[in-house]
Parts: C-alpha cells; sequence; structure tokens
C-alpha cells in the first residue's frame, strides 16, 4: 500500500467514524427512550393545549408499559387493538407505528387531545373516571378507537 493510499484509507475511517458516533448515539438515545424533549412551555409555543398532569406526551421511542398500563398502536391507518376495556387509573400509551402523522381526539368534548403524533411518537393518559371515551385521528377521521374506563 502506498503511503497515499494509507492516508486516503485513514482519512476515510475518520470521517466514517465521525458520522457513525453521532448516529448510533442517537439511535441508543431513542431506544433509551431519551431522545424527545417535551414541556408544557413547548407544547403551548407550537399551540398545543397543556391541561391535565395526566397527559404525557412522549417524543421517543416508548418504554415497556408498567402494571396497570396498556398499549395502542396505530399503524396501517388504524388504532389497534380499535376497542381497549381497562380499570379505573390504568394507562393507555397510544404509539404512531405509520409514516403519517396521527392524533388522539375525543369525539365530541372529551380529555383526550394529543395533539399531532409524528412517526414513533407517544402519548399517554391516564383514565381516573369510569365511562366510554369515543376518540379518531383527526387528521384521518375514518380512524376511529374506544377505551371503556370501569
Amino acid at each position: 500500500m502506498t503511503e497515499r493510499s494509507r492516508r486516503n484509507t485513514e482519512s476515510n475511517d475518520h470521517v466514517r467514524r465521525r458520522i457513525a458516533k453521532p448516529l448510533v448515539a442517537a439511535a441508543v438515545a431513542a431506544g433509551l427512550g431519551v431522545l424527545g424533549a417535551w414541556s408544557p412551555a413547548a407544547a403551548q409555543a407550537h399551540g398545543a393545549a397543556v391541561s391535565a398532569v395526566s397527559q404525557t406526551v412522549l417524543a421517543a421511542a416508548p418504554k415497556a408499559p408498567a402494571a396497570g398500563a396498556q398499549q395502542v398502536t396505530m399503524m396501517n391507518l388504524a388504532f389497534s387493538p380499535s376497542t381497549l376495556t381497562v380499570s379505573k387509573g390504568t394507562t393507555v400509551t397510544w404509539t404512531n407505528n405509520d409514516a403519517a402523522p396521527h392524533t388522539v381526539t375525543s369525539s365530541g368534548s372529551g380529555p383526550l387531545n394529543s395533539g399531532t403524533l409524528n412517526q414513533g411518537a407517544s402519548y399517554s393518559y391516564t383514565f381516573t373516571t369510569p365511562g366510554t371515551y369515543a376518540y379518531v385521528c383527526s387528521i384521518h377521521p375514518f380512524m376511529q378507537g374506544t377505551v371503556v374506563v370501569q
């Protein structure tokens, strides 16, 4: 190998490492669920309502559900499961696994108001009052779901 060839190889390796390090760091951070930054001030700056303490928007990959927690996925332009029955005090987390953005928005008046969830983002709500909570994706109104709280 010539001296010039060796220097080009070292330079290319340096560039690959310089590019790879931030990508690996971002992948690890996303896997740990710490990539996104959500705050009431940021939400208000983007026009999102910040009302109940029981609402949480997670911009990164969701963590495993805790005891008393349930998951709903948004995939193939549908909520799955579309109907979920939970006990009072259960936290439900919706995660957008579609490339398209979605929302979790109460039908009529209700507590669910996720704002826009891009791919990989999640929204959680803790149901404290028994009842039937119908919701839609306001971007794709044919996407409908229901949470029944007992």
